[in-house]
């Protein structure tokens, strides 16, 4: 217990006194003893009062179990953190430990830290300790519990519940407990959004919901519609990726107008946040929302479908209500070109360089307007482009530039070699990605592709024994 281990301590302080050793610090006090040793590093890595025989242990029991717990998150003697995997970038044992930097760690492996959650004292009967959140699908709720929420890149790692509704019934009847019980509810997508979109994880009455396991009803999971003028529509599942997305509209040459890098990204996220795509001539993606499902902090469903109401929706972040279906706009491309523009600065890192670049090499469909560099003349055939300047490899006044770059329709090239068309392949390909099993980045096994992208990001790729999407 703290009371045993504060007694330990007391004793060997004074074993110390008596072999007149110097025990000016808990760092250098009775080396000789292994569970003492424990106490030391663990009050030195907490920051401890340097000099413990000059200030009373008798109101700090509750420390002492903090301390401990920095790194032995089960006290049996023996440090559950503390250690940084530098091939995955993150704390080994993400299961128990998380970074947590405090003032004066001075390596990655000191911010390793356990994470006390349900178990530390200042959490009792808050969110954090909730057993029926934490218990998921075998308790309360009809809900995957997916552990504790942390965003795809490690950023940010809580001790908030993470739970996955299965339908509009799940999701009610946690907004109605978490109103009877004062908490607060975060949505979360796919968790690549940085920082504490989501949440910073400083409130312990905050539980997080994610759509990863949810199933929209009727034409909302998924279905496609004209309109008069020919255009076409697509209601889909908030709660899919971009790639479950695409399997549906891609085989018939649709795109959403604007896209990004990530096709793992969930597309309530999308709309939620300010999510950009590589068009020089779109906006952001949830631009091209023209109705949203959506469910109230009351558990009533609406209906958004006029632009006064839909601007607000986007970019919410959640702060409105829960994003449960979309309505995208979609664009025909009979025809694709995606290739790559290789290029160095031939006359030096400056200005005119840069957009000489952009607008004759890369073919950018930038009016000249917007071009702040006079004389430029480019074809203009590129609708979308992504730029990768390495800074590294090269001088740095001659830094290489790599643009992944597309045409579409009557802008592809006539003697490009690659793949113009809708591929004859495509929906298998899809099906191979999303059906092949993984682990998931937060460490849970055997689930296909497609479940491990909507419940916690992109899975690992590894390539080369690295992780490509670390």
């Amino acid at each position: 217990s703290a009371e045993q281990q504060q007694q330990q301590l007391q004793q060997r302080q004074q074993q110390c006194q008596q072999q007149h050793q110097q025990c000016g610090t808990l760092a250098n006090a009775c080396q000789q003893s292994d569970d003492v040793q424990l106490l030391q590093r663990s009050s030195v890595r907490a920051g401890m009062n340097p000099d413990p025989m000059q200030q009373s242990l008798s109101n700090r029991s509750a420390t002492v179990a903090a301390v401990l717990a920095e790194y032995d998150c089960n006290f049996d003697g023996v440090d559950d953190c503390g250690e940084w995997d530098y091939a995955y970038a993150m704390c080994k044992n993400q299961e128990s430990c998380s970074h947590q930097y405090k003032f004066p760690d001075g390596t990655l492996d000191q911010s390793c830290r356990c994470k006390l959650c349900e178990k530390d004292p200042a959490n009792q009967k808050s969110a954090f300790a909730d057993l029926n959140l934490r218990d998921g699908s075998e308790g309360k709720f009809d809900a995957l519990y997916w552990g504790s929420f942390r965003n795809w890149a490690d950023h940010m790692s809580t001790c908030a519940p993470w739970l996955m509704p299965k339908d509009d019934d799940g999701i009610r009847s946690l907004l109605t407990y978490a109103t009877a019980n004062g908490y607060k509810v975060r949505i979360s997508g796919a968790g690549h959004s940085s920082g504490g979109i989501v949440t910073d994880g400083e409130n312990n009455e905050v539980f997080v919901i994610s759509l990863a396991e949810y199933v929209a009803p009727d034409e909302w999971e998924f279905s496609m519609s004209s309109l008069p003028d020919g255009s076409k529509r697509a209601k889909v599942n908030a709660g899919w990726s971009q790639a479950n997305l695409y399997q549906k509209i891609r085989p018939q040459g649709f795109f959403v107008p604007a896209q990004t890098a990530g096709y793992f990204f969930a597309l309530g996220g999308i709309v939620a946040n300010s999510v950009h795509g590589g068009s020089y001539l779109h906006s952001f993606q949830h631009a091209y929302t023209t109705k949203m499902r959506v469910m109230t902090y009351d558990g009533q469903i609406k209906i958004i479908d006029t632009e006064e109401e839909l601007r607000y929706w986007r970019c919410s972040f959640g702060m409105l209500g829960i994003i449960l279906g979309i309505e995208y706009q979609l664009e025909k491309r009979d025809q694709l070109q995606m290739y790559d523009v290789f290029t160095k600065h031939a006359n030096g890192w400056n200005e005119e360089e840069f957009w000489r670049i952009i607008v004759e090499e890369a073919e950018a469909d930038l009016p000249p307007e917007v071009v702040p560099v006079a004389g430029l003349s480019g074809s203009r055939k590129a609708w979308n482009g992504e730029y990768f300047i390495d800074f590294i490899s090269q001088q740095v006044d001659t830094p290489r530039i790599m643009v992944y770059a597309q045409k579409a329709n009557s802008s592809v090239d006539a003697d490009f070699k690659g793949e113009l068309g809708i591929p004859e392949d495509i929906a298998t390909n899809y099906e191979k990605l999303l059906s092949k099993t993984v682990e998931s980045r937060t460490g849970h096994k055997d689930m296909s592709w497609g479940q491990a992208a909507r419940r916690d990001g992109a899975p690992p790729t590894m390539v080369g024994g690295t992780d490509a999407n670390d």
